[in-house]
């Protein structure tokens, strides 16, 4: 028996199948075929063609970023491409204008070098043909030009993609990476270097010493070996710009213990002092075992340059808001926040206060003289210092005048162990054998006054005279034209007197007008001195001018020795006595009384 395909089953089209059907037979394969809900699978062409597009985002990816990285790289080598040699133009308070050159300025003056790898750098260009020092206002302007620059490189860098935008000032620390200092610049023949430069005159050194180090220079240039110059120093410019001394001291002995906290040599240069030489009135300062560096090399920025200088033209950038945030102890209060810097000043006094042969025998002989009127261990020796002339208190209601005497002597008295009690009708006169009350001041009539008739003297070596005590000595009645009138004292010291001081009337239209012309100066222009330097001091003058100084620095070395200070702290004078008995004696345990108001001791006011 034969089977016969029917003709449906041998036609080529699939059956149908019924909505209702569950199974499907494959007549030709033999397969049962069960019918799903899920998708068909997805064969190898059909993934490697779903993939292709992620992979090509993928490469889009890669290459946006590898433009990136080339773009980034190029515009850092474009944005530090400078001209080899670019400075400020002029001399000018104003805004500054960069300018292009191949050669470096005539002029003091910041400029903008490239290294040998093109990048961006700027240094501090001082011509060999200038003196030394400089004059101040060109130290002031170096240290401006220098912060213009400094963020004129940092405003190219801020451009490129990725670089950090400086906001407001760096840090008293703070290293400047794009800074070349003037050493390395000479090296690498930015800047021409003069064995001429070398010959510099300082307090520290001799005139041996300079020989020896002009010749170690001329050596130098032929390779034979190297002048022991120090690898890092700070040179101090004694100027003033307030014919004090009081400033001067207070700097001079703050940047010595500057130098020595952050290693440094120190040198003292009095070229330009107006009270002469700085041995008239002190021993030579300790000198360094290295010799001064070359003139040009001395700069007064950047502060982390190798060799700085500091005079009161630069105490902005030296002694400024940077500093005193560097140095002040945020976690104390007061006058405990001051104890860094007191201890810089008072490294400085330690070293560099000691007074020549004759005037430190009189002080050591009138310490004896006070303390013999006093018994023995219980007594003290209780010192004012009274400030008048140009300097008026801070204290509001004294502002346009001076502080009482009375409050002074109440405040002295207090520390005197047998003072009689201030609201006692009994006259208020210490005994002898309690203590001795000593006073020092500017203003010859303070000694007359009834309220210091149980003071006496701190000094009687050198005392500034009253007009009426000089016309008595010289028996100058004032009506004889032909002899120069007297100056005194009257009210205290005056600027305007020390500039005139010594100069004859003929003078009155020339140097007389040269030397005080900047007595009208507010204090904030520390940039200029007193003293032009191309103008000769009269010999007279300068005589004069020294027995000034030397009577101030009588008085604070004697109230220095004292068991208790009264002074107003608004003179330069009274914060030296404190930093002159010590922390502990004068701060912690009170023996420094201010009776100018409120205020703590505080370094440098500018």
């Amino acid at each position: 028996m034969s089977i016969r395909r029917s003709s449906a089953s041998t036609s080529t089209q699939p059956s149908p199948v019924s909505p209702t059907s569950t199974f499907d037979f494959d007549q030709k394969q033999g397969h049962l075929h069960v019918p799903s809900l899920l998708p068909s699978p997805i064969t190898h062409s059909a993934r490697k063609h779903s993939l292709h597009p992620y992979r090509r985002i993928l490469q889009v990816i890669l290459w946006i970023g590898g433009v990136s990285v080339a773009c980034f790289a190029l515009a850092r080598v474009f944005s530090e491409q400078v001209p080899r040699a670019l400075s400020y133009s002029t001399h000018g308070r104003k805004a500054y204008q960069i300018i292009g050159s191949n050669t470096p300025p005539l002029h003091p003056s910041a400029i903008l070098v490239t290294d040998e790898r093109g990048r961006a750098k700027w240094t501090v260009s001082i011509p060999s043909s200038y003196d030394f020092p400089l004059r101040p206002k060109d130290y002031a302007e170096i240290c401006t030009q220098s912060q213009e620059v400094a963020q004129h490189i940092l405003g190219m860098k801020s451009h490129v993609v990725g670089a950090h935008r400086h906001v407001g000032h760096f840090a008293y620390r703070h290293i400047d990476t794009n800074y070349m200092d003037v050493s390395e610049a000479e090296e690498h023949g930015i800047l021409e270097a003069s064995c001429a430069k070398l010959e510099m005159r300082t307090v520290n050194t001799t005139a041996e010493d300079r020989v020896d180090m002009m010749s170690e220079a001329k050596v130098t240039q032929h390779g034979q070996a190297a002048p022991n110059v120090c690898k890092r120093s700070l040179t101090f410019a004694l100027e003033t710009a307030d014919a004090g001394m009081g400033s001067t001291l207070m700097t001079l002995w703050m940047a010595y213990g500057l130098a020595k906290k952050e290693g440094r040599a120190f040198f003292i240069d009095d070229t330009r002092w107006p009270y002469g030489k700085y041995t008239t009135y002190f021993a030579a300062p300790p000198k360094p075992s290295c010799s001064p560096p070359p003139k040009t090399q001395i700069v007064p920025c950047p502060h982390h340059a190798r060799h700085l200088f500091v005079s009161v033209a630069t105490i902005p950038w030296t002694f400024g808001h940077a500093f005193n945030e560097a140095y002040e102890d945020p976690r104390k209060m007061e006058v405990k926040r001051q104890k860094n810097i007191f201890n810089l000043v008072r490294q400085g006094y330690e070293a560099l206060f000691h007074l020549n042969d004759e005037d430190a025998a009189y002080v050591n002989k009138r310490i004896e003289e006070l303390r013999a009127h006093v018994d023995g261990e219980k007594g003290v020796v209780v010192g004012m210092h009274i400030r008048h002339g140009d300097r008026h208190p801070r204290e509001f209601q004294y502002q346009k005048s001076y502080i009482p005497l009375d409050r002074y002597v109440s405040v002295a008295r207090d520390f005197l162990p047998q003072a009689t009690p201030s609201n006692s009708s009994v006259e208020r006169v210490p005994k002898v054998s309690s203590g001795q009350l000593i006073v020092a001041s500017d203003d010859p009539d303070v000694y007359a006054d009834p309220e210091m008739r149980t003071a006496t003297r701190a000094q009687d070596r050198i005392m500034l005279a009253s007009k009426a005590t000089l016309d008595a000595v010289s028996g100058n009645k004032g009506n004889k034209k032909f002899v120069d009138e007297n100056i005194g004292w009257e009210g205290g010291f005056y600027k305007d007197i020390f500039w005139n001081l010594g100069l004859p009337s003929t003078l009155s239209g020339t140097l007389k007008s040269r030397l005080s012309r900047f007595s009208s100066k507010k204090p904030a222009s520390r940039d200029e001195v007193a003293v032009d330097h191309d103008s000769s001091i009269p010999e007279q003058a300068l005589r004069l001018r020294e027995l000034v100084g030397r009577a101030y620095l009588l008085d604070l070395a004697v109230l220095g020795r004292s068991d208790g200070v009264v002074c107003g702290v608004s003179a330069v004078g009274c914060r030296l006595l404190a930093v002159m008995m010590g922390w502990e004696m004068g701060i912690v345990n009170g023996g420094w009384r201010n009776v100018d108001g409120l205020w703590d001791w505080k370094g440098i006011v500018w």
